[in-house]
């Protein structure tokens, strides 16, 4: 073989095997309807909370994005004009999206995980995913993840701990991985059988009280918020489980996180919550929260008189027959 053709056979090899780099940087491209105009907001949803990461001028229709992240994640594009919100799940790839007039997203072409996102999301709306089957079907997936964690509510410690263990080592320091290490730390002090953490937090009338200076009755904590569908349906049924068994040694304990103190005090009113009333600073970031591995609205605990936890249920009725057992 000549010199030449055997130099140039070697360089084709060389291309060839070289790894393909990866991209250290992501793309957004959108094309909105003609009636869409004015800036568009790049968000990441943190904490409970959208945080602007960048926002660009609609032109001719379109927009575009450019940056780097740390980690992917679930983003949010929204625009000036309208409240609303098209999510994506965003990563150090081209990703493109047409929106509609109402900024729903009609059409997305970008990596294996914003399809994947894009394709499994209604379902998740929909309520019809099964979280932790898509999962365990994609244990490296970053978008399987954050599903589960949308809907970690629903486990327990240790249906939770069994999926984590079958996760890929490539997610250890993902943070929607680190989440749910966090929330098995606070699943695990908060069995049934575990002592109830204490805390002390502000009365209605601006007095301090403490969970453990409740101890000799029953407590059932009501972990809610005015501003919470959920709660205040469940208020009925609550009203009927204090006024049928404060008499039998069982008090209830309401731990809100309004924010807005006069709406807390409206609902209180209007729903007739006749009991001791707290309020735990800090929305979803309150340490009460965190101590209780609260992650849904309502949440309700039993704790017995020596302080130790019985039992807990998002549903405060499948606590009632419990209740019912120990003071009947």
């Amino acid at each position: 073989m000549k010199k030449t053709s055997f130099l140039l056979l070697l360089a084709v090899l060389v291309l060839a095997c070289k790894p393909i780099k990866e991209s250290n940087q992501f793309s957004i491209t959108g094309n909105v309807a003609n009636e869409i105009t004015g800036k568009v907001y790049l968000q990441e949803y943190k904490n409970r909370k959208y945080i602007d990461l960048d926002s660009t001028e609609i032109t001719d229709g379109k927009f575009t994005f450019t940056g780097t992240v740390a980690e992917s994640s679930v983003c949010i594009i929204t625009p000036s004009q309208k409240f609303k919100r098209a999510q994506i799940f965003l990563d150090n790839n081209p990703l493109s999206v047409d929106l509609s007039s109402d900024w729903e997203i009609t059409k997305l072409e970008g990596s294996e995980n914003a399809e994947t996102f894009y394709r499994v999301l209604p379902e998740n709306l929909k309520g019809t995913l099964n979280s932790d089957s898509f999962l365990l079907a994609n244990p490296a997936s970053p978008v399987a993840v954050y599903f589960l964690n949308r809907n970690i509510y629903k486990y327990d410690y240790n249906r939770l701990k069994f999926i984590r263990e079958k996760l890929s080592d490539s997610l250890n320091n993902h943070p929607y991985v680190k989440e749910i290490d966090d929330n098995l730390i606070a699943l695990e002090n908060v069995l049934p059988g575990k002592t109830a953490p204490d805390f002390a937090l502000q009365t209605m009338q601006g007095d301090t009280l403490t969970l453990s200076s409740l101890r000799g009755k029953y407590v059932l904590i009501d972990f809610w918020a005015s501003w919470c569908p959920d709660c205040r349906k469940a208020s009925a049924a609550l009203v009927k489980i204090y006024n049928q068994y404060k008499s039998k040694n069982l008090t209830v304990l309401g731990v809100s996180i309004d924010e807005d103190s006069e709406r807390w005090l409206n609902a209180i009113e209007k729903d007739g919550l006749n009991w001791t009333q707290l309020i735990s600073e800090g929305g979803w970031n309150s340490n009460e929260l965190k101590a209780y591995a609260v992650r849904w609205l309502p949440i309700s605990y039993l704790i017995d008189p020596q302080g130790v936890i019985v039992d807990k249920n998002i549903e405060v009725v499948k606590l009632e027959p419990k209740i019912a057992e120990l003071l009947n």
